[in-house]
């Protein structure tokens, strides 16, 4: 009988031991893959579990990323604001401040924090990622052009990383770079569409004048047409952009009353140029 109220007893022991068992590394840096993998339910799932204790602040920045992921942004900077009253040179919190302060567009506020980021964790693509936006923003090129070629050589298949990078390229009116880049984006992610209207801007915007006629989707035609004519309008091409509007509501199923406003404007700019 003893033995076996021992034995029960050393069952009851092992289960409570169990039902509070201290987080490890690996639990954590799960987490943080999942996150990074855009799998924010299998996250939110492991955040969620009884069973395992995770101490602060290890959990307050893991959920504080999970906002971030969720473009929850006003929370998440919130959040890493406070952790990094706390610990403010930890890089994780730098960057996840950064990266949310960007999206509200506090750039000030973005900036430092992603320059510290990088510095202390300088393997991190996105806080890269973050930092050449920033300095495009503000037009500065040079390192602009520097913090893309950090991110990208860290993760070179990261098709916001490198669509960023071509708008950057197109601003400067580097086209034929630019138009490589999303071309490269739309390998990787052949159906991303801010890709396909900005490798139709750069397209017109540097003098090619693209047709669109293998675009299936009578409306996405219509839509990439209209793009094309406001490209051709900021080129000065007055006469391909009434073309390309024109076109544009031709194709459309519906009424496109964006095209046709654009339309009258083009005409307008035509008619009056000698």
């Amino acid at each position: 009988m003893r033995t076996l109220a021992l034995v029960a007893l050393l069952g009851l022991c092992v289960t409570s031991a169990r039902a509070t068992e201290a987080v490890t590394p690996d639990f954590t840096t799960a987490i943080d893959r999942a996150i990074t993998a855009d799998r924010l339910i299998q996250a939110e799932a492991m955040l969620a579990r009884k069973d395992v204790v995770l101490p602060e602040p290890e959990r307050g920045r893991l959920v504080a990323s999970l906002l971030l992921a969720r473009h929850r942004d006003d929370e998440a900077l919130k959040r890493f604001q406070t952790l990094l009253a706390a610990k403010p040179d930890d890089c994780r919190l730098q960057a996840g401040a950064g990266i949310a302060a960007l999206r509200l567009d506090r750039v000030a506020e973005a900036e430092p924090g992603l320059r510290a980021a990088t510095s202390a964790c300088p393997g991190d693509a996105k806080a890269w990622g973050a930092l050449a936006v920033v300095e495009d923003k503000v037009g500065h090129w040079d390192r602009s052009a520097d913090a893309y070629a950090r991110a990208i050589a860290i993760t070179p298949d990261d098709p916001a990383l490198l669509n960023n990078a071509g708008v950057s390229l197109m601003r400067q009116k580097h086209f034929a770079e630019a138009i490589r880049l999303f071309r490269q984006v739309l390998l990787l992610d052949p159906g991303n569409e801010r890709a396909k209207n900005n490798l139709d801007i750069a397209r017109v915007t540097g003098g090619e004048r693209p047709s669109f006629d293998a675009e299936e989707d009578s409306r996405q035609r219509a839509e990439r047409l209209n793009n094309a004519g406001y490209a051709a309008l900021l080129a000065g091409d007055d006469a391909a952009a009434v073309g390309y509007f024109a076109q544009a509501i031709k194709t459309n199923p519906f009424r496109f009353a964006t095209a046709e406003a654009n339309l009258d404007d083009a005409s307008v700019k035509a008619s009056a140029t000698p």
